[in-house]
């Protein structure tokens, strides 16, 4: 399989490269499609690999030629080809974007076992962020599939030899003890959780999920990861919060306003006040940040800044 897979190297490095990225972009936006695939049906859990493509309005099975990624939403001009129902931009655009993303990684790593495993990484994580911010789950299929592919690429990669071009190549070794890591600063997050707030802080979707991260990325570079999701997360959060306080003060605003109000305008003050603070606590338990999204932003940060972000931290404390 060395041999192979070094041959297929070897042989992509003597061709056009402009001819070889042309081929990339096809196959990511084909992927791209069947990422579409899983953001639609793993929340409702229905098959993924035989049930044939289908129309959410009428249902009919579309034909190969009426699914040609990108082109078809184009010709069809967005529309279904049986009963006109509107086809989603975000169809063509998860292929697009997915595309782009596969020509970056050819860009910068060429047809190398590091573009494959980043390819990879890219289709389980793409459908996390969307799904966990849509429906505030991560599906099974995503993060225990996606450990266990994780952990299968490290294996094949320990065996197989190759160099390490980034930090997502790693050795069952490092990808076991990556596994560990994220399950155990997870779940410990998430049992802590219920101990002092009586409610979960972290759902187990993101517990399996720091599964996969460890898995590809490895102990010290999921570490990592882990710690940027927290920033990112909590940076969102304080927007979130202010956004939130914002929008209640500007019903106090637009109450104040009423003329009719004005006879008590203290006694009126304060119960406008008391709404809005009560409104205001009342939003801030019930909210609910979906972290998948965070997790998947640390970890492709991680991917590319590791070495970088940890030199800085290690010459800064030197």
């Amino acid at each position: 399989m060395n041999e192979m897979i070094s041959n297929l190297v070897e042989f992509s490095r003597n061709v056009n490269p402009w001819f070889t990225g042309t081929i990339v972009f096809v196959f990511g936006a084909i992927f791209g499609s069947f990422i579409n695939v899983l953001i639609y049906r793993l929340p409702m859990e229905m098959d993924v690999i035989f049930k044939p493509s289908f129309c959410p309005h009428c249902k009919n099975n579309i034909k190969w030629y009426h699914n040609i990624p990108i082109l078809s939403f184009i010709f069809l001009k967005g529309k279904c080809a049986y009963c006109g129902g509107k086809i989603s931009w975000t169809y063509p655009l998860v292929e697009l974007f997915t595309a782009i993303c596969f020509v970056l990684f050819f860009i910068l790593y060429g047809l190398t076992w590091d573009f494959f495993v980043l390819c990879l990484f890219f289709i389980i994580t793409f459908p996390v962020v969307v799904i966990d911010f849509k429906y505030q789950i991560i599906p099974d299929e995503l993060s225990i599939g996606g450990a266990l592919i994780g952990l299968l690429l490290a294996l094949l990669h320990t065996f197989i030899g190759f160099e390490n071009n980034v930090n997502v190549t790693v050795s069952i070794y490092d990808s076991l003890i990556g596994v560990f890591v994220g399950v155990l600063i997870f779940f410990a997050i998430y049992y802590s959780s219920l101990v002092v707030f009586k409610k979960e802080g972290m759902g187990m979707g993101d517990v399996k999920f720091a599964a996969t991260i460890g898995a590809f990325l490895g102990a010290a570079p999921a570490t990592l990861a882990f710690l940027l999701s927290f920033i990112y997360g909590s940076i969102f959060g304080i927007f979130i919060t202010v956004f939130k306080r914002m929008k209640n003060m500007k019903k106090i605003n637009a109450f104040s306003k009423l003329k009719i109000l004005n006879i008590y305008p203290n006694y009126i003050e304060s119960i406008l006040l008391s709404y809005v603070y009560n409104v205001y606590i009342d939003e801030l338990k019930n909210s609910y940040i979906a972290f998948g999204p965070y997790m998947v932003l640390g970890a492709w940060t991680s991917i590319f800044f590791a070495n970088y972000i940890i030199s800085f931290i290690v010459g800064e404390i030197i």
